[in-house]
């Protein structure tokens, strides 16, 4: 298993340049062209997204008041809860416009048709068994994942089986190759 702790997080910009992100992992690592990204991104202000073509993320509120995503052509989302996953297509234009102030998202992008991903939130303890990577993210509060302790802000990369407890919230991605078939197993 891999940890990447959040002070050795580099802050780097939006693909439009309009915000502030930090990437926690891609593979390929730091690829333009990447297969998935796992970022966390600051909202400052109202401001459209970067397009990703053939890409998809998954948006989960992890500080703030809460945001309104519009999309070109669909009707509008409304982020109102921290720690839930919302999944969109990256290749929509969208508008971002904040209730009451800056917020901060986790996003997990997965480049369609070489990535499929399926997330959970978890707030105990919880057995994880996957062939593929599985990426982890403390939300609030510390979690103890196969015996390391992520802090909060904390991420790490793993595969195989593991046992995960948290008395907070504690996010958990797989992935699975579009090679490895569609099923994603539990």
């Amino acid at each position: 298993m891999e940890i990447i702790r959040r002070q050795a997080l580099h802050e780097g910009r939006w693909r439009n340049g309009m915000g502030v992100s930090w990437d926690i992992a891609s593979d390929p690592a730091q690829a333009e062209d990447f297969g998935w990204r796992f970022a966390i991104a600051r909202i400052d202000s109202d401001v459209p997204f970067s397009l990703y073509p053939d890409v998809d993320r998954i948006f989960t509120l992890i500080d703030g008041e809460g945001l309104t995503l519009e999309f070109q052509g669909k009707s509008p989302l409304v982020v109102e809860r921290l720690f839930v996953p919302q999944p969109f297509a990256c290749d929509v234009p969208t508008f971002c416009r904040l209730r009451k102030g800056p917020c901060k998202a986790l996003n997990l992008f997965t480049r369609r048709g070489r990535w499929s991903v399926m997330v959970d939130i978890l707030s105990s303890g919880a057995d994880l068994s996957h062939d593929g990577p599985i990426l982890l993210f403390a939300l609030q509060g510390p979690a103890d994942v196969h015996g390391e302790i992520l802090e909060e802000g904390d991420a790490a990369i793993a595969n195989g089986q593991l046992r995960a407890k948290t008395n907070g919230f504690l996010y958990a991605a797989k992935l699975v190759s579009s090679s490895a078939g569609d099923a994603l197993e539990g």
